[in-house]
């Protein structure tokens, strides 16, 4: 797996584009069966002249490359039903499949294939489409040292007590980030993968615990649900974001900087708010950014004191200079709007503010903030 071509032009497919420098692989083009044909993804992404093109062929898009990634399933397209439907997205994306592993493409799905017609077909077919993980085998080879994970279901409930008991108590020198934010896609991974890159840049060894599932291409640990599911049961999912901060403290890191999934506010599904908690609780970070919206007080309101229950208030509020409205569209703010709400944010909540874009400001704040000495929690 050397030269990749993405499907679809989606937000994930964004996040590898605009951090294509810290890939492990080379992008080739873009196919997307919406999109303009012809367009610079790059452009599309950052502004930025990219060469690496978005095509509504397959033969086009699939030239000169080694393997396929699909970043979409070809059952949801990202939850967007009306775009689905309306391009027949699912047919299409059982053609690209064919016409790739014709061409004796390597397919490669950064989700897991839950959906049982999906998997009826391909098996049918005769098509092998790999899921590939980060280095997770030894991330849970190491879990089960540090963690008894044998046992009934009333043992492992019991014993959680201790384990976690014991998970709290160990020493913990890696300094840890977290990114939240009081709604979904409005670029938590971006401002991850910036912190990133530039801890990198000034020389300071980090690690990005992605919960996106292309943790693997940027040679990252993963933290995705769904791929964790596939191989180990729900509970063992704080064990496993332990073993992600000690292995990455004992390579050597000196930061560890993790994404939360989705929003920090609590929702209708149980299963959901006990997952995000769990991990909150037990990443535990020391550092918290909180992005925030243009309208949304009431939520900034509620994600504070949420964040500074279950670990600590923010260090800084952070804004998005766009928000995206439907699948490909977005809602973009100018620097005056911006400025603007940046000095209401900060004086409703008496915490600094800055721009997503801002990864050398945020880190210097993270800098200096690790380098102050120790004061009270801010709990």
């Amino acid at each position: 797996m050397e030269r990749v071509v993405l499907y679809p032009f989606n937000k994930i497919t964004q996040g590898l584009l605009r951090f294509r420098d810290l890939l492990s692989v080379e992008i080739v083009s873009v196919i997307d069966f919406v999109q303009e044909d012809g367009q610079d993804a790059g452009e599309q992404v950052d502004g930025k002249h990219s060469g690496i093109l978005i095509h509504s062929s397959m033969e086009a898009g699939l030239k000169d490359a080694d393997t396929l990634i699909l970043n979409d399933p070809g059952t949801t397209f990202g939850g967007n039903k009306g775009v689905f439907a309306e391009h027949d997205l699912a047919e299409l994306w059982r053609k690209l499949i064919l016409y790739a592993s014709a061409r004796g493409l390597r397919v490669v799905s950064v989700h897991e294939i839950y959906d049982r017609d999906t998997l009826n077909w391909m098996a049918e077919q005769q098509l092998k489409i790999d899921v590939v993980h980060s280095p997770q085998e030894q991330l849970f080879q190491k879990m089960d040292e540090r963690y008894s994970t044998g046992g009934t279901d009333i043992e492992c409930y019991l014993g959680q007590f201790e384990k976690e008991a014991m998970m709290f108590a160990r020493p913990r020198t890696i300094k840890r980030v977290g990114v939240f934010a009081t709604r979904g896609c409005i670029g938590k991974f971006t401002v991850q993968m910036n912190l990133y890159r530039q801890f990198g840049a000034l020389g300071i060894p980090a690690t990005a615990f992605i919960t996106e599932p292309t943790g693997f291409l940027f040679g990252q640990p993963e933290g995705d649900i769904f791929k964790f599911l596939a191989h180990r049961p729900l509970e063992q999912y704080p064990y496993y974001i332990d073993t992600v901060i000690h292995q990455a403290q004992q390579s050597g890191s000196e930061w560890i900087v993790m994404a939360g999934q989705s929003s920090i506010l609590p929702t209708m599904n149980i299963a959901f708010n006990s997952l995000r908690y769990a991990m909150l609780r037990t990443f535990d970070p020391e550092y918290i950014l909180l992005i925030a919206g243009y309208d949304d007080d009431s939520a900034i309101l509620d994600a504070i004191e949420i964040l500074r229950i279950y670990s600590r208030r923010p260090l800084a509020l952070l804004l998005p200079d766009k928000l995206e409205t439907s699948y490909g569209h977005y809602e973009i703010y100018p620097l005056e709007q911006r400025l603007a709400r940046k000095l209401e944010l900060e004086q409703k909540f008496h915490i600094q503010v800055l721009f997503t874009e801002q990864a050398e400001a945020a880190v210097n704040l993270l800098l200096e903030e690790a380098n102050a000495i120790p004061a009270a929690s801010g709990k």
